[in-house]
């Protein structure tokens, strides 16, 4: 299997940053990218606070996605940003699966900002693992 492109999905958690550190490791200094995704949430709260919580999901995107293009920049590795609106779950694996995305492999991190924690592991990683079409690497 040739990995030219891997998926890092962000939030802004200590432990998506973990994941882009391993997906950094794995693309060395070749020809790959890593296409860093943002999921923002739809909820009570952005119909409620409206404005207030774009304005706050933003700023935290923006944070999540200059950390990433400044890490991918230091490794000499193509650094690509997306983003997709909606639940984290469905959003992740909808964008992996799409084949017309070429995406080779997947790496996230075991948890990430999300309030409720699963036993062992996220509730969002653990949708994606069992969820997704490609290869996924899960890092704690």
């Amino acid at each position: 299997m040739s990995i030219k492109q891997i998926l890092v999905p962000l939030d802004g958690s200590k432990n998506s940053e973990r994941g882009l550190d391993m997906a950094l490791d794995l693309a060395g200094n070749t020809n790959r990218s890593i296409v860093c995704l943002y999921v923002k949430p739809t909820s009570v709260n952005s119909v409620k606070y409206g404005e207030l919580f774009n304005d706050e999901e933003n700023r935290l995107m923006r944070i999540a996605f200059d950390f990433a293009q400044k890490e991918c920049k230091k490794h000499n590795v193509k650094f690509i940003d997306e983003t997709v609106t909606g639940d984290a779950k469905s959003g992740i694996v909808k964008y992996a699966n799409d084949s017309s995305r070429k995406i080779d492999l997947l790496v996230m991190g075991a948890r990430g900002r999300g309030s409720v924690k699963a036993a062992f592991m996220g509730s969002v990683s653990n949708h994606v693992l069992n969820k997704s079409k490609i290869p996924v690497l899960i890092v704690k």
